[in-house]
């Protein structure tokens, strides 16, 4: 009786020890990995290099991978002139959905448009830099730590008359 009570104590523990462990990858940060920025006009794909000025356009910030674990994503749109027709465009998000931004583009020639995005976290560990690379462009990360990371992407466009 003795050793059949010693038996299902060492049972019980050896049960306990496996099942209290947390499963520490459902906390993990994953940081999305970007595809392209598409553009939108009149209902339509556009491509990157004939964008009609006067006309609304839509860029949407596409991703391959979502990320995960973040619970704010910041955006800032912005391009290298002014007279674009882009003014910065701020927008803070609480889900892993793809970015967009709408404006009017004013002044016809070439652009470089920079989508800045903060990445807040309070999972554990810091995320693995992905790689991500898109047509006519560019992504790079910077790795803040446990709590933050930031990711630059650029895109060339063209506003065409």
């Amino acid at each position: 009786m003795k050793k059949l009570f010693l038996f299902f104590t060492l049972l019980t523990a050896a049960l306990f020890m496996t099942t209290s462990c947390d499963n520490d990858d459902e906390y993990k940060v994953v940081l999305p990995v970007y595809e392209d920025v598409v553009f939108t006009q009149n209902g339509a794909q556009v491509n990157a290099r004939s964008i009609v000025a006067g006309k609304e356009v839509t860029a949407t910030l596409v991703q391959v991978k979502k990320g995960s674990g973040i619970y704010r994503y910041s955006y800032k749109w912005t391009t290298d002139s002014e007279v674009s027709g882009l003014a910065p465009y701020l927008k803070d998000v609480l889900d892993n959905s793809d970015a967009t931004c709408t404006f009017v583009p004013s002044t016809p020639g070439s652009y470089t448009l920079t989508i800045n995005v903060d990445y807040n976290y309070g999972a554990s560990g810091t995320p693995e830099k992905p790689t991500s690379v898109i047509p006519n462009g560019t992504v790079t990360y910077f790795m803040g730590g446990a709590i933050k990371s930031q990711a630059t992407i650029t895109k060339e466009i063209r506003i065409v008359p």
